[in-house]
């Protein structure tokens, strides 16, 4: 019996400095991939270089077009019954292949499975991970109210799914798949550590204007399928709160650190509609929280000349520098 073969796809723009971990990753799998699609979206680093050490990594360079575009592009070109799409900034655990086709072989139907990942700093340091509870139940219904599978490197897709990432939801785009494959066929999760997921400042995630856009729209995409069950609305109204008060909450600290500069009014300006649009009561409490914290000041009244002094050359007064007003007679005028 032929077991399947794995495609490992690493979308990568302007991480040519973490590609290496990556690609070394990969390679040091214990079920080595049959082919892997290293998609350069238009970097502008030394990604092209570090491919170049990688022979037998199959290089495909195209204009920017998004994140999505590149996963695509990648799927276009492999060749693996299963596929495995790895951020560029992140690792595989050396048996993250060996245990996704195991378990994708130990239950037959599913799309899909997907399993848990740690969180790395910038320099690869481990993080204090809480791994996302157990899905019990429906899995649709639980992707609604959250998104558990944290970063695409810890899921094992199908090739005849015939999935497609949809480059309207770019940044959120893995999350719109997950949930248009579950709302049709059945996943599977299981608790091995597969992946390491980095956190640092480069990061997509830390966009919380296009996170909070995207995650929103893919949210509104649901509302055709959730109508009509009870369970599902409720879920949808809990997954719109969440994702408005987690990436909304972010945007609206950075909006109050920009609003500060006034070099940064451009900027600030675009959060305000990204806000107005996804998460308008948090804009709306952001103001009340300004005006309240507003310091304010009692001012004096303007003193000013009498009216009827006239100049010599019969030029009014009001029209010539008024004389200094001694200090004394103005602190008469502070209410």
């Amino acid at each position: 019996m032929t077991l399947p073969t794995v495609s490992v796809i690493i979308p990568c723009f302007n991480q040519g400095r973490f590609l290496v971990e990556a690609l070394d990753s990969v390679k040091s799998q214990t079920l080595p991939a049959t082919n892997i699609i290293l998609v350069d979206d238009g970097s502008t680093d030394d990604t092209a270089a570090v491919a170049q050490r990688y022979p037998e990594v199959k290089y495909v360079s195209q204009p920017n077009r998004g994140l999505a575009a590149a996963r695509n592009a990648g799927l276009a070109r492999s060749s693996g019954d299963f596929i495995v799409f790895l951020d560029a900034d992140d690792r595989l655990k050396p048996e993250a292949l060996e245990v996704g086709r195991r378990e994708l072989l130990a239950h037959p139907r599913c799309a899909l499975v997907w399993g848990y990942c740690v969180r790395i700093s910038e320099h690869g340091q481990p993080l204090p991970t809480v791994p996302p509870p157990l899905v019990v139940g429906d899995p649709y219904e639980a992707l609604l109210r959250s998104n558990f599978i944290w970063t695409p490197a810890v899921a094992m897709f199908r090739r005849w799914v015939g999935m497609r990432f949809n480059p309207v939801f770019d940044a959120a785009a893995d999350y719109e798949l997950y949930l248009r494959i579950a709302r049709k066929l059945p996943i599977h999760g299981h608790t091995a550590v597969v992946a390491e997921y980095r956190l640092h400042g480069a990061s997509m995630s830390r966009n919380a204007a296009v996170m909070l856009s995207s995650t929103m729209e893919v949210i509104r995409a649901q509302r055709p399928y959730v109508a009509r069950r009870r369970a599902y609305a409720r879920a949808y109204e809990h997954g719109r709160r969440s994702w408005q008060g987690y990436y909304g909450e972010q945007l609206v600290e950075q909006l109050s650190r920009q609003a500060r500069n006034p070099r940064r009014w451009i900027e600030a300006g675009s959060m305000v509609a990204v806000l107005a649009r996804y998460y308008p009561r948090g804009l709306a409490a952001h103001a009340v929280r300004a005006i309240l914290e507003r310091p304010h000041r009692r001012r004096a009244p303007r003193v000013r000349p009498p009216a009827s002094e006239e100049s010599s050359a019969g030029t009014p007064a009001r029209d010539r520098a008024a004389a200094p007003v001694p200090k004394g007679e103005l602190e008469k005028h502070v209410v």
